[in-house]
């Protein structure tokens, strides 16, 4: 009998989802595009969790109008109801013709003898599939070593890692004087010494583990803040001092995390490789939210000990570098993620002849740095992030266009940028280039 109940109120929410999206949730052309359809369809939603769901209850649907609904009473299946006493889980899945699959897993609880809606959670891959191939995860596992080599610090970085974690040092990366706060969120534990960071709202774009592998155990955490923003997070692995700082190289080259979802995690590889894809997508899911209100999420992949930590990313989304502390000994003393909110870019700035062809400035080689006429137009081509703006200067120093005000197109990693002139730059106009270099902390 309780399954009937149950598998009733999963059918009434999705057909009265569909009722509901067919009459508001739907994406209008631009001509009708408005604020108002977007709070008839909040409006929806909130009825529709209050006839279904505990309160709060998020559908995943909210703040956004769609072409195709989430929920259809004719295209989702009930594959799997499960019910403990007052509790209940139900897994579903849709497809439409064309589309990817969505999987869903609804939590319910029972009171008062209804069963109501207490968590519904979306899925990208089916519950059974894991996060990675063994195999492949196996090979990776093996490209950590304990004496992997450790790149040099570049020379035009000039850090003070030290510093982000000094508790009161007034620093004013707003204009405004606040303390920093240093923040214990706990002991992390790495059963298999292989630790990786990644964003854990995209895992599956980076799953590579760091090269240097550290003895297992478990070790304490810290954040540093200010003003709320996290600028630095740190696992402990010595009380030795750091006599020196190098790149945490990945086993792909990389030695920074890359940041789509406004967090980064640092977690036991191990634990993460042996997780199936449900399950992590799920532990996101579930302490994301949190970091809202706490300095950081800890928690455990594999069921058992904490083997995870994820903190919100800085500024938000970008790129940001990982840094091993190394005693006198050469053994590791800490994993440093840096989210740069106290660092001043050293920028370069370099002046060459305005004209078609390839720069060939030894300083910008590297850059694959080139000008192409086209038609009256000309095209400033770049490879690689760090070019940061350009500019187009007359003979006498006069600004005739600043790249900045310009589109961008990027294309398999090289940067163009169009200028359409009202007239050809006169001779001797000179192409001037701001390039990144390094930064250091302040």
């Amino acid at each position: 009998m309780s399954q009937n109940e149950v598998r009733g109120r999963i059918e009434a929410f999705v057909s009265d989802f569909h009722t509901r999206w067919e009459r508001s949730g739907k994406m209008p052309g631009m001509a009708a595009f408005d604020l108002g359809a977007f709070q008839a369809w909040a409006a929806e939603l909130e009825e529709l969790v209050a006839t279904h769901c505990t309160p709060g209850v998020r559908t995943g649907q909210e703040g956004a109008l769609s072409s195709s609904p989430a929920h259809d009473p004719a295209a989702e299946q009930i594959t799997q109801i499960e019910v403990d006493e007052d509790t209940a889980t139900v897994r579903s899945v849709i497809q439409a013709a064309g589309s990817a699959a969505f999987y869903y897993e609804y939590r319910l609880l029972r009171s008062d003898d209804r069963w109501r809606i207490s968590q519904l959670s979306t899925f990208l891959d089916p519950p059974s599939a894991p996060l990675i191939d063994p195999v492949r995860a196996e090979a990776l596992m093996q490209g950590a070593t304990p004496d992997a080599a450790l790149p040099d610090l570049p020379s035009q970085l000039v850090l003070d890692v030290p510093g982000l974690f000094t508790a009161g040092r007034l620093v004013a990366p707003f204009g405004k004087p606040a303390p920093l706060e240093v923040r214990h969120l706990g002991e992390l534990t790495c059963a298999s010494g292989v630790l990786t960071i990644v964003d854990f709202g995209s895992v599956d774009a980076h799953i590579v583990p760091l090269t240097r592998r550290v003895t297992p155990g478990t070790y304490p955490v810290e954040v540093s803040m200010v003003a709320g923003v996290t600028v630095a997070v740190r696992l402990l692995l010595s009380e030795s001092p750091e006599v020196s700082w190098h790149p945490s190289e990945f086993t792909d080259g990389t030695h920074e995390v890359g940041v789509d979802a406004g967090n980064v995690a640092l977690v036991d590889f191990g634990a993460l490789v042996a997780c199936q894809a449900q399950r992590v997508e799920a532990m996101f899911q579930e302490h994301v939210g949190r970091l809202m209100e706490t300095p950081g999420a800890m928690f455990t992949l594999t069921g058992g000990v904490v083997d995870a930590v994820m903190v919100t990313s800085g500024y938000g989304d970008g790129t940001y570098p990982c840094y091993w502390g190394l005693a006198a000994d050469g053994s590791l003393t800490s994993l440093v993620v840096d989210f740069r909110v106290l660092a001043e870019n050293i920028l370069r700035t370099s002046h060459v002849p305005f004209r078609p062809g390839p720069v060939g400035t030894p300083e910008l080689a590297r850059h694959e740095l080139r000008i192409t006429a086209d038609n009256g137009s000309f095209v400033v081509s770049n490879s690689g992030e760090n070019i940061r703006g350009f500019r187009v200067l007359a003979p006498d120093g006069a600004l005739l266009v600043d790249g900045d005000h310009l589109g961008i197109f990027i294309t398999r990693g090289t940067s163009n940028t169009t200028w359409n002139p009202d007239a050809p730059p006169p001779p001797g106009s000179v192409l001037e280039v701001t390039e990144y270099r390094g930064y250091r902390h302040i």
